[in-house]
């Protein structure tokens, strides 16, 4: 007779097998950006997660399955890093209630920043994908920041109802927020300035939002003493 598992015991397996995948994920997207998606072997992956090769294979079909997962997986560490970097929820709401939308604007592609900086791997992972992919596969990133723009264009929205931005078109603007992110992180990456994506970014957008901002507006910084 068979007995049922508990709701609890269902959980704690759940939980188990998403943290096997995830460390799965994490050791593959090392091996991929320093070896490209060619010349990866799954095996050093499974032996460097600790599993069969079976394992690996069971979770993800194939290697180019693994790949495109561990893809989206950079990304899913991407918002959960800007996510935490802002405070949380809660408090990122609250940053643009007490401190306006080009503040926070600042602060989200300072954050998107220092997560490539911190994991440079996972600019190797979005450059292999295209690369790999181009003509199969839509970029992970560019279905990342298409399921993302929304908030971006609320903020902008948002800013120029309250005379804190000029008025632009927000897509346009939302575009040209995040082709400046990203290009500067791909940018400095290939300039071999890894360790530098955080002060790059920000002197982007510092340039960048000091355009959207109205001659009157509070939002615009004093300029530094040299």
């Amino acid at each position: 007779m068979s007995v049922k598992k508990t709701e609890n015991e269902l959980k704690a397996l759940s939980a188990k097998a998403q943290k096997k995948r995830n460390n799965i994920l994490g050791n593959s997207m090392r091996v991929f950006a320093k070896e490209g998606f060619g010349g990866t072997d799954v095996q050093v992956i499974a032996d460097l997660a600790g599993v069969g090769k079976g394992t690996v294979y069971r979770h993800f079909g194939n290697k180019e399955q693994l790949f495109l997962a561990t893809a989206k997986h950079c990304l899913e560490m991407l918002g959960q890093f800007v996510l935490k970097e802002l405070g949380g929820e809660q408090a990122s709401q609250q940053l643009v209630q007490q401190h306006g939308a080009i503040e926070t604007l600042r602060q989200i592609a300072s954050a998107v920043a220092l997560f490539y900086q911190r994991t440079p791997q996972a600019v190797e992972i979005m450059i292999q994908e295209r690369a790999e992919f181009r003509e199969t596969v839509f970029p992970s990133h560019l279905m990342h920041r298409a399921e993302n723009r929304a908030g971006v264009d609320e903020l902008i929205k948002a800013a120029i109802d309250g005379g804190e931005i000029r008025v632009v078109d927000p897509t346009i603007a939302t575009n040209a927020y995040s082709d400046l992110i990203y290009g500067s992180v791909i940018s400095g990456c290939l300039e071999g300035g890894k360790s530098k994506l955080v002060a790059r970014v920000d002197a982007a957008m510092e340039i960048f939002l000091a355009g959207l901002t109205p001659e009157n507006s509070k939002s615009k910084r004093k300029p530094r003493n040299s």
